[in-house]
């Protein structure tokens, strides 16, 4: 810091996302211990658009930003809990299409309505212009990455 200034250094766009991940990080954790989930499952769920969806594993990891092998383990772990169900294509046996079961359908709509929960917290924060600003912000600084 400055000595001849009393104000505190303005912090990097890059440390202020890290915090802010950090935080997300923080919330995600929350809400995975109270779904009984891992991180990783957690994330796999709510990649479903909708709780009636059937997607493939290929369209699950492209959404998640993962491997197709990490993803398909993920998925295993699911299908073992009883949250999702696999089924093989029949017009393309190499292809695994999953989609929730009953009680994942009620844990979709858990998670999300947790997650409605906690954005509602953070933006209670800012006025609905501020809140619609940082939200096409963030859009842009996505894009440009």
């Amino acid at each position: 810091m400055d000595p001849s200034s009393s104000k505190p250094p303005v912090p990097l766009l890059t440390g202020l996302i890290r915090t802010i991940r950090d935080c997300c990080q923080r919330q995600e954790g929350q809400l995975c211990h109270k779904l009984d989930l891992t991180p990783a499952q957690f994330a796999c769920l709510v990649a479903m658009p909708d709780p009636a969806s059937t997607l493939s594993i290929q369209q699950v990891a492209k959404i998640m930003g993962l491997s197709q092998s990490r993803t398909s383990r993920v998925v295993d772990a699911l299908v073992r809990g009883g949250l999702f169900s696999r089924r093989t294509m029949d017009s393309d046996r190499r292809t695994q299409m999953v989609s929730l079961t009953p009680a994942g359908r009620e844990k979709w709509q858990e998670a999300h309505r947790l997650l409605s929960e906690c954005e509602k917290r953070l933006l209670r924060h800012l006025p609905p212009k501020r809140a619609q600003e940082l939200a096409e912000t963030l859009q842009t600084l996505i894009s440009a990455w």
